[in-house]
């Protein structure tokens, strides 16, 4: 098992004929760059649309001067989802949770461990291991996607053929719901309302609708600007300026930084971010 929560049971990059046997470099490389494209708005109900594979496939092939189809990232995604969802699993049982600090799946005792184990055998490998990319899994295999995404254009991108529910104990569930909010208007009203509780909760709705909309504000990035800047550093290849721009794009934080550098530390900047590049 790899440092990114993804066992693997070669270490090296080969060919097979037509198949391509993942390293793990590989697979970091594909899962950073769908986690950049979900955040760009290119997973809409848990599918990756034709743009989020190119773009993906552009990253590997950069990276390692490979010539991979779009299918081959689908493929490989299929296996990536089959794994996290024994991560998934786990996380969903009683004396189970993610420690954050350790980047690793702790439980209650090596008894439940043990148990937990004897019938889902998949799970061993997830023991005592660091998953250092918890996150992007949970961007790229959950149901993570931007607000405001539309459902109705959304097509399967293959990869859910994994349901696995033959293989694992449990049959496949969701990422947890987010809480309630209490906000929120009920979307029927009772014979009995009080109409001056609807009207402080149509308030209470009004309220938040605002406050949302100030945190979005402060979060946007001018994507022109952006670009711009990402465009005028020295000795970067187009690929490579269209990657870091869609990755920053993606992440406000990390755009308003590299927009607050000067243009040598705007290079630094992406070089510490995109090591392989060196």
């Amino acid at each position: 098992m790899d440092q990114y929560g993804i066992p693997v049971e070669r270490k090296e990059m080969k060919h097979k004929g037509r198949n391509v046997i993942w390293s793990v470099g590989m697979d970091k490389c594909l899962i950073e760059a769908l986690a950049v494209q979900a955040k760009n708005g290119n997973k809409v109900d848990k599918c990756f649309n034709d743009k989020a594979y190119t773009a993906a496939c552009v990253a590997v092939n950069t990276r390692f001067n490979l010539n991979l189809t779009s299918q081959k990232a689908i493929n490989r995604l299929k296996t990536i989802k089959k794994r996290y969802r024994v991560m998934r699993d786990i996380l969903s049982r009683d004396g189970f949770w993610w420690n954050s600090s350790t980047k690793m799946i702790d439980c209650e005792s090596d008894e439940l461990w043990r148990r937990y184990i004897a019938v889902n055998p998949d799970a061993k490998a997830f023991r005592g291991k660091q998953i250092e990319m918890y996150e992007e899994l949970r961007t790229v295999c959950g149901d993570y996607q931007t607000p405001g995404s539309s459902e109705e254009h959304s097509d399967t991108d293959g990869t859910e053929s994994y349901a696995g529910a033959s293989e694992y104990m449990h049959e496949e569930s969701q990422d947890l719901p987010p809480p309630r909010d209490p906000l929120r208007r009920p979307s029927k009203r009772s014979r009995n309302s009080d109409p001056c509780q609807e009207a402080m909760l149509v308030v209470a709705s009004s309220i938040r609708r605002l406050a949302d909309a100030v945190v979005q504000s402060k979060t946007l990035i001018n994507t022109e600007e952006l670009l711009k800047a990402v465009m005028e550093i020295d000795e970067l290849e187009e690929a490579k300026q269209m990657y870091a721009f869609e990755y920053l794009n993606g992440d406000p934080v990390k755009a308003r930084a590299f927009m607050a550098y000067n243009n040598r530390m705007r290079k630094m900047f992406l070089f510490r971010q995109f090591w392989w590049w060196k």
